[in-house]
């Protein structure tokens, strides 16, 4: 058997949700023994599941000695083979398991302060970061990024760290005829469309866009730029659309399922996002670059945390340096002037995406780590 234990699982939205979900599923459908251990309350879907679900609700603190208490248990009951879990945190309590102990690493997750910083070695947070993943048998790291921020950081030893990008799931099967029609209506006329979809916070880089927008209007009036996610900031982008006069060029969609996810990129010319490197956090992947190409859509990121393991520049888009407004302003200039390069840049992604990230061929990955 193997277990999954996470804080993170469907029905919530978000990337780490959908990597667990996903990793579950893929498991599953290879023919192995799935259980995972999740937070929330137990959910009606739930047991139509190949793989069986127990979730765990309450008090976080007690939530996750419970489990930990739970999956002892577990291990001393029957045989497990191995355990995968999402992040330090739900291996914190796991000690001295009978089978091997996987955690996942992200990049958000891992302290910035480096081993020369007084502040950060006697830090309490980063001393159960460190004691939490010295005690697994191995750490799947989502890019070369975070690899070698623990590595610098943490002190890990670079042997036990294996990079493994996230697998992705398309949910295109699902798109009800209304939606396909509702997005067709909201654009209209509109082209080129560009998109970012990204929860709505300083470090994702929506102004850069904007601004590239504003510059690249008269060249292209009947651009729009498709914001999908909420968050802090969004209010501020708001703002700043307005004063730039640019309503008829934005659109902002929300939150949004996974499903609709596909449709929007099924109808983007150009995916985009720009993050900067805020305080302690971090791009740590950027796995929604992947969604893109696998939907043969070019790309425009920034040199920032592991972008450059989800963009190959100058093959499945194109990077520039953190918070360089003109740089960005030029590279979305280039794609949406000339189709040609964009289409090689999207048929490079979708190769690349649906040889390397379906859950088919990165389930294997993540079994033999």
């Amino acid at each position: 058997m193997i277990i999954i234990t996470t804080q993170c699982f469907a029905p919530k939205i978000g990337g780490i949700e959908s990597l667990m979900t996903g990793m579950a599923e893929a498991m599953s459908n290879a023919g192995e023994d799935v259980l995972v251990l999740a937070d929330g309350k137990k959910i009606t879907d739930d047991y139509k599941k190949k793989y069986k679900i127990v979730r765990f609700s309450g008090w976080k603190p007690l939530r996750r000695r419970r489990k930990a208490r739970y999956i002892r248990l577990l291990t001393k009951k029957n045989k497990i083979d191995k355990i995968y879990a999402d992040s330090w945190k739900s291996v914190e309590y796991l000690h001295d398991m009978n089978c091997r102990l996987i955690a996942l690493a992200h990049g958000t997750e891992i302290p910035k302060r480096y081993l020369d910083n007084f502040y950060a070695y006697f830090n309490i947070k980063r001393r159960r970061i460190i004691n939490s993943y010295n005690n697994c048998d191995c750490i799947a790291a989502n890019s070369t990024y975070t690899k070698d921020l623990m590595i610098a950081s943490l002190a890990i030893s670079s042997e036990k760290i294996r990079i493994v990008h996230p697998g992705i799931d398309v949910y295109k099967d699902f798109i009800q005829e209304e939606d396909r029609e509702s997005v067709r209506s909201m654009i209209g006329k509109s082209g080129p469309i560009i998109t970012t979809l990204a929860r709505v916070e300083k470090r994702k880089g929506h102004k850069f866009v904007i601004n590239a927008v504003s510059k690249l209007k008269s060249k292209f009036p009947n651009m729009l730029y498709l914001i999908a996610g909420k968050g802090p900031y969004l209010e501020e982008i708001k703002k700043h659309v307005r004063m730039l006069r640019l309503e008829k060029h934005i659109y902002f969609l929300g939150w949004i399922t996974e499903p609709e996810k596909s449709l929007v990129l099924q109808n983007s010319d150009l995916f985009i996002m720009t993050p900067t490197t805020v305080g302690e956090s971090v791009e740590g992947f950027g796995m929604v670059f992947i969604d893109a190409a696998f939907h043969g859509i070019a790309s425009i990121g920034s040199i920032s945390g592991g972008i450059a393991d989800a963009v190959i520049n100058n093959q499945t888009g194109l990077l520039c340096d953190e918070g360089d407004q003109e740089g960005i302003t030029k590279n979305i200039d280039m794609l949406l002037s000339d189709k040609e390069l964009r289409n090689e840049f999207g048929n490079n992604g979708k190769l690349r995406a649906r040889k390397d990230y379906s859950w088919e061929a990165k389930v294997i990955e993540y079994l033999e780590v």
